[in-house]
Formats: C-alpha cells, sequence, structure tokens
C-alpha cells in the first residue's frame, strides 16, 4: 500500500488495491531515491511538484479484482458467504474504492497518470515499468498469494472467480459499484 515517488529519475507509482501493487512496490522501493509519499492506499492528488513525471499504476478487472478482496479477507477472517461479505463492507475501505478513484481525484495537466498497466498483462507491463525505472534483473515476488495456486499452480484466475458471479445480485453489485472502471479502463461486462 503506497504512493512511491522517485525525484531523481522523475517518477511516481500509485498502488491500487487488489492489482498486484504490493509486490511491484516491494521491488519498486529498491530502486535508488525512491521513497514513500505515502504507506496507505491514496490518490495522484497527494503527489506534489510532479510536472512531467512518469506516474504509472495498475488496474485489474473489477470482477477479479473484488473476487481476489473476497477471498484475500476470508483467509484472515474466515469464510462467509459472499452476500453476507457485501453486506459487512466498509464502503469507505481503500480497497472497495473504484479504481478509477485513484487516478482522477487531484488529477490535473501537470499531475496525471502516464502509464497504466493491466493485471490480466502483469509480467510484461511490469517488465515495461522496470525497464523504465532503470531495473535490471529484476523478478516479481508474488505478495497476497491465494494459497490455491500451491495445489493448482495453473489456474486461471479469470475462470476460478467465475463462479461467485452466478448470483446475479452479486454481479449486478459489482457491476454497479465498479461501472465507471468497466467504461474507462475498457473492460467486458461478461465474467
Amino acid at each position: 500500500m503506497s504512493l512511491l515517488i522517485n525525484r531523481s529519475k522523475k517518477w511516481g507509482f500509485i498502488h491500487i488495491p487488489k492489482t498486484g501493487g504490493t509486490s511491484i512496490t516491494s521491488v519498486l522501493h529498491k530502486v535508488k531515491g525512491t521513497e514513500y509519499v505515502t504507506k496507505a492506499h491514496n490518490h495522484i492528488g497527494k503527489f506534489e511538484n510532479i510536472k512531467d513525471y512518469h506516474i504509472m499504476c495498475f488496474v485489474r478487472n473489477p470482477y477479479t479484482r473484488f473476487a481476489s478482496a473476497y477471498y484475500h479477507q476470508t483467509r484472515i477472517d474466515g469464510w462467509m458467504s459472499i452476500n453476507k461479505f457485501i453486506e459487512n463492507i466498509d464502503l469507505n475501505d481503500y480497497v472497495f474504492f473504484p479504481q478509477y478513484w485513484f487516478i482522477q481525484n487531484g488529477s490535473t495537466e501537470d499531475k496525471k497518470v502516464t502509464f497504466i498497466g493491466r493485471y490480466e498483462n502483469f509480467i510484461n507491463d511490469f517488465n515495461l515499468v522496470m525497464d523504465y525505472v532503470g531495473k535490471d534483473g529484476h523478478s516479481i515476488p508474488h505478495h497476497n498469494r491465494n494459497s490455491i495456486y500451491d495445489k493448482h499452480p495453473n489456474l486461471n484466475q479469470h475462470d476460478f472467480y467465475k463462479h461467485i458471479y452466478n448470483d446475479k445480485d452479486v454481479k449486478n453489485w459489482v457491476e454497479e459499484r465498479y461501472s465507471n472502471d468497466f467504461k474507462i479502463f475498457n473492460y467486458e461486462l461478461d465474467i
């Protein structure tokens, strides 16, 4: 969780929850000259004096992002139905903020995201980020990993998460809550 900045190389990183940002931050923070703007999730508006900076972030399909949040929380709190989970969501928790909020809130002509990586193209987009920041010999750790991958290393996340959307109320909740994410980042409404 964080906003990172590197003043000498003129780049910043916005960690949007449940997009692989913990793993990315763990690598980017090791780049010489990189510091935290804040260790909490926040939006681009929290950066100061970033005209001509390369500001990067990652986004994720809202369906798999929400499902990932659900499974992550049930690993911590114990199992609960998806409907009970939705009833108990604190909508003021950054994890459940729409992704566009992190990119657009506080954005100006001199303060804007210049690269949006996609979780669905994680390795390629991560490599583009690493090339930009000048970090050679990089590998990406997998933090906050679902233990299901220990049993099924070739599991397709998108296919695995589909079952929770058999309930139309759950699917509708996600589509309504993240409607702008679907539109802005060009994600399909089909799961």
